[in-house]
């Protein structure tokens, strides 16, 4: 049988795989398996693991590899490049589980091919994988068996260990009503079930499993359609699920990527909010390691999935819990705080993308009785330019027409005369507030909203001097900016805005 090499340096590259994960290697491990099942259009995926020999099995009745996709799941030069058609990457899982593991042994079917490979550690700088035969699978689908080294630390010991794993990471998919939802889609049969070590899971009601009292199930819809579903309840215990899913559990293709409280604080509750609200459109917005949604380019897009998410949860909360929960603060404040901002907003450009602000200086009017001193200025300089356009009169923006654009900008050697243009500001971000002592951001951006948290401990130091406070406001809101552009502009991250902020606004 032909043998094969990694050529690639398959330690660091499966390292920095496993460091894109908050979780342990071996959970992360079994949720890509599955990722991978699901994508094949699997009814039935087994889990097996026996904890004596430290060997996990996953195997599912789908579709099987084709020869080209068999290569790439071998192929570590392909990494996070080649995405299945739902949530799993090509061989993600068996590739990552070498940080712990000595070999892992693959087997797929589909209609046009049929192989196997054993895959290992020829030493501790070699990775081979050789084709070998194998007839462990009785029809179409792939089984994957991975050998972890004797002295790893395996998170699951036994079924319950696993099944809380498949909780964690693919709640919907152990719930009837989600089930019946994804069949109606076309994503999965009603029928998937998973199988921990010969053991069928049947599926659930959510409501009775987690004991949920005061729930709403409702549907998420856009011109008639839907494109989502939903359920809000408050459980008898606290954290259902667990610490690190708490509040509203936002899914895509049954796995749920992370848990959102959409900025609200009802207080001693929250620890028994449980909400389960797939959208098969958030598949677009997944950041790699599938745990949180991606904004570069797409932030109106994600927030229009979002927003009818958080105006339900706001209503729930509001109508069958009784608690009013607007975001902790005072408009007083924030606005206090946009004024602060729009006086540097000509200094820190950023700014004016982000908050939606518009400079002072692009917004005149030829006016004889005006009191601005302003002068002619042709060209893109301008920036802004006013009626002179194909056939423009009026002051706004004009079709473009052959001869260069004209607009009044202010200038003290002017010899002409303007008014600003009354224009409402562009949709952006607003600042509201949220004391939230477990965080240790000083603020964050939240839907359309940047949250200072006045939980955190600095502020409880400063709340009590206006000066000391506006100060802590301004680098806590050019912070939580700088964070939000650099996680969309990851190529040239600004690692000076705050500076540049804080320096303008000293200056003023």
């Amino acid at each position: 049988m032909s043998l094969h090499e990694s050529s690639v340096d398959f330690k660091r590259l499966i390292q920095d795989l496993a460091d894109m994960y908050p979780n342990d290697v071996s959970e992360v491990v079994v949720t890509e398996l599955v990722a991978n099942s699901l994508d094949a259009k699997a009814t039935c995926i087994k889990i097996d693991y026996d904890s004596g020999n430290k060997v996990l099995v996953v195997e599912d009745n789908g579709k099987g590899m084709t020869e080209k996709q068999f290569s790439e799941y071998h192929d570590f030069a392909a990494g996070l490049k080649k995405r299945g058609t739902g949530i799993g990457f090509a061989g993600l899982g068996a590739k990552i589980s070498f940080n712990i593991a000595t070999a892992v042994i693959t087997e797929t079917k589909s209609s046009s091919f049929h192989a196997g490979s054993n895959w290992y550690l020829k030493s501790s700088k070699r990775l081979v994988w050789e084709e070998m035969e194998s007839g462990l699978l009785e029809g179409k689908g792939t089984r994957v068996e991975v050998h972890f080294s004797k002295d790893s630390e395996i998170v699951y010991q036994s079924d319950t260990g696993i099944l809380s794993i498949l909780e964690a990471q693919y709640l919907p998919l152990l719930d009837r009503s989600f089930l019946d939802f994804y069949d109606a889609q076309g994503h999965y049969s009603k029928d998937l079930r998973f199988v921990i070590n010969g053991r069928q899971i049947e599926p659930f009601d959510a409501v009775e499993h987690f004991g949920l009292e005061y729930t709403k199930s409702f549907s998420l819809e856009k011109s008639r359609k839907a494109f989502g579903c939903g359920i809000f309840g408050l459980s008898d215990k606290e954290y259902p699920i667990g610490l690190d899913a708490n509040g509203v559990l936002l899914c895509t293709y049954g796995k749920v990527i992370k848990a959102n409280t959409f900025s609200q604080h009802p207080g001693r509750i929250m620890a028994r909010i449980l909400g389960i609200v797939e959208v098969p459109e958030f598949v677009h917005f997944l950041t790699s390691n599938k745990t949180d949604f991606t904004k570069k380019g797409q932030y109106k897009k994600l927030e229009s999935l979002m927003s009818p998410i958080r105006q339900k949860f706001v209503q729930w909360l509001r109508d069958d819990i009784g608690i009013e929960t607007t975001e902790v603060g005072e408009k007083n404040e924030a606005k206090v705080l946009e004024k602060e901002l729009k006086k540097i907003i000509d200094d820190v450009p950023e700014l004016s993308d982000f908050f939606g602000f518009w400079s002072k200086k692009q917004s005149l009017s030829p006016d004889s009785k005006g009191e601005v001193k302003a002068e002619i200025l042709e060209g893109i300089e301008a920036t802004f330019p006013v009626g002179k356009g194909a056939k423009g009169t009026e002051p706004f923006l004009s079709e473009p027409g052959d001869q260069p654009g004209e607009t009044q900008a202010e200038s003290e050697q002017g010899d002409r005369k303007a008014s600003p243009i009354s224009r409402s500001s562009r949709g952006g971000p607003k600042i509201s507030f949220q004391e939230d002592p477990l965080r240790s951001d000083l603020a964050w951006v939240e839907g359309t909203n940047i949250i200072i948290n006045h939980g955190h401990p600095v502020y409880g130091k400063v709340k009590s001097n206006n000066k000391a406070k506006n100060i802590f406001y301004l680098f806590a809101i050019g912070c939580a900016v700088q964070r939000f552009k650099n996680s969309e502009e990851m190529d040239e991250p600004d690692l000076q805005l705050v500076d540049r902020m804080m320096a303008a606004w000293g200056a003023k």
